[in-house]
């Protein structure tokens, strides 16, 4: 069983080892504004101990804030088209963060946040180099689709059907632009009042748990770093890593 949080979590929950927290952040929600989100699948990324990391060769310009005060945001732009949200853990100065690679919708998410065509094939990074919403369980059918505990599984994903909702957070980059965020908010503090914060959910039982390599690099793929929820529809689908040419 995963630790139970209260609210939200103080800065102790994420100065620990990066591993631990990837593991008890599945089942939290990450919330921003009307947006909530509830964490189904992370990858963890160590320092310069992780040659996946950005911060394998120590600090840059940007990944700086990875060495830094656990629970801040670090989020970066890859492959020009995709912003990807992690969270800063471990000691200062140490450099870890678990990226958040998917989640199951919560609440409602706005269309402006919702791709054009959700069930498009997203590019799955790791840490190397219309009018309506989208509300939880929806899809543009109105039926319901992999709703969480607790959460409404009504409504319809608004005009045309923007998406399915299990696949409006399904992988890194989608999860980014139905939380809103983007590089600007690098570096806000998740333990603060806000603006996006992480709350509690209950508690992911280690039954539940997959374990397996991360997604979409080329070193450390031996390392069982990405961390899911099992029989959940909005964990996203891999792909081989991009070779070099």
């Amino acid at each position: 069983m995963g630790r139970e949080l209260t609210g939200v979590p103080s800065r102790d929950f994420y100065d620990r080892p990066v591993l631990a927290v990837a593991r008890d952040l599945l089942g939290t929600t990450v919330r921003h504004g009307p947006v909530a989100l509830r964490v189904t699948e992370v990858e963890a990324y160590g320092g310069t101990d992780d040659p996946a990391s950005h911060a394998f060769r120590g600090p840059t310009p940007r990944s700086r804030v990875m060495f830094g005060p656990p629970g801040h945001a670090y989020v970066y732009f890859v492959y020009g088209m995709h912003w990807c949200f992690n969270v800063v853990c471990g000691p200062e100065g140490t450099a870890a963060a678990v990226l958040i690679r998917a989640g199951a919708v919560a609440g409602s998410v706005p269309a402006r946040h919702v791709p054009g065509s959700a069930r498009e094939p997203e590019p799955e990074p790791g840490l190397e180099p219309g009018v309506g919403s989208v509300a939880a369980g929806a899809t543009s059918s109105g039926t319901t689709r992999g709703a969480g505990p607790g959460e409404a599984g009504a409504g319809s994903a608004g005009a045309g059907g923007a998406a399915a909702a299990w696949r409006v957070a399904s992988g890194p980059g989608r999860f980014a632009r139905a939380l809103g965020v983007d590089g600007g908010f690098t570096g806000t503090d998740l333990v603060g009042s806000g603006p996006v914060t992480v709350h509690s959910g209950a508690p992911v039982a280690e039954t539940q748990v997959g374990r397996g390599p991360r997604i979409g690099i080329r070193t450390g793929r031996d390392r069982p770093y990405r961390l899911w929820i099992l029989n959940e529809p909005s964990v996203s689908r891999g792909r081989p890593p991009r070779m070099p040419a």
